[in-house]
C-alpha cells in the first residue's frame, strides 16, 4: 500500500535557457522508477525544477545568450502546463534558488534547504506527514562524472541521489559508486537505441543559424520557448 511506501520529492537544478522536453525526462524517468522498479517502492509526492541564478547563468553564457531568471522560470511553467496534466500534477517550479538575495546557490545547499524547508513544515509544524520526506537529487549522468559532491549527498539525512544515463558519458564511476553508496542509477539499458540528445546549447545555436542546426532540433523547442527565442534574437 502507498500509505506503507517511502515519499519523496525529486529535485532537479539547471540553468533551464531555455528548457527543453529532456529537461523534464529524467524527472519521469526517476519517477516512474521509485513508484514501479525500486525495492521497495517509493512514493514520489512531487517534483522541482529549481533554475539556476542569475549571478551564475549570466557570467557563464554572457549577456548574448543569458535568459534572465525571471523569464527562465515563466518558460518551465508554459512548457510544464504544454505537457498536460500528466507532468503538471505533480512537477513545479521552484523559484527560491533563483531569486536567493545574495546571488548563486549550489546545488548541494539547494536540496539540503529545500530538505529542511519540507520537513520543518509538513512534518514538525503542519503535521501533514508523520515521517520525515526524503529529498532526491536527479541529474544526469554527465553531471554525476564531473561533481564529486553528489554521491556525498546520499550520507546526509532524509537526502538521496538519482543518476540517469546519458548518451556518450562513460559508467566507470557510477559502477563504482552504485556498490559503494545509496547513488541510485538509471542505465536506461532497454532504452539506449532509441535516446535523443538535445541540449539548451543547440537550441540557442538554432536561433542564432537555424540552417545550421539538427533537424530534431525544432521538434525538441516548445511554443513558448519558440516565440521568446525569435524575439530575443531579434532584437541583438
Amino acid at each position: 500500500m502507498i500509505s506503507n511506501r517511502k515519499s519523496c520529492v525529486l529535485l532537479t537544478t539547471g540553468s533551464f535557457n531555455p528548457i527543453h522536453p529532456l529537461h523534464f525526462q529524467n524527472l519521469v524517468r526517476v519517477k516512474k522508477y521509485f513508484e514501479s522498479e525500486h525495492q521497495p517502492r517509493w512514493n514520489v509526492l512531487a517534483g522541482y525544477l529549481s533554475p539556476t541564478h542569475d549571478s551564475y547563468v549570466h557570467g557563464k553564457l554572457g549577456e548574448l545568450d543569458w535568459i534572465p531568471a525571471k523569464d527562465r522560470c515563466r518558460l518551465c511553467e508554459g512548457a510544464i502546463e504544454h505537457e498536460g496534466p500528466e507532468l503538471s500534477s505533480w512537477l513545479r517550479v521552484s523559484r527560491g534558488e533563483s531569486e536567493w538575495a545574495d546571488g548563486f546557490v549550489d546545488f548541494g545547499p539547494v536540496t539540503e534547504n529545500l530538505r529542511d524547508f519540507l520537513n520543518n513544515t509538513l512534518v514538525d509544524e503542519e503535521h501533514v506527514l508523520r515521517y520525515p520526506l526524503c529529498v532526491v537529487y536527479v541529474c544526469g549522468l554527465d553531471h554525476f562524472n564531473k561533481c564529486s559532491y553528489v554521491e556525498n549527498m546520499t550520507k546526509q539525512p532524509n537526502m538521496s541521489c538519482a543518476v540517469v544515463y546519458r548518451t556518450g558519458y562513460e559508467e566507470q564511476r557510477i559502477t563504482r559508486s552504485i556498490q559503494s553508496s545509496d547513488v541510485i542509477y538509471i542505465p536506461l539499458s532497454k532504452e539506449r537505441g532509441k535516446l535523443t540528445d538535445v541540449s539548451s546549447t543547440q537550441i540557442r545555436q538554432h536561433f542564432q543559424n537555424p540552417s545550421a542546426s539538427k533537424a530534431n532540433i525544432k521538434a525538441n523547442i516548445y511554443p513558448i520557448v519558440d516565440e521568446y527565442m525569435r524575439k530575443k534574437y531579434r532584437r541583438k
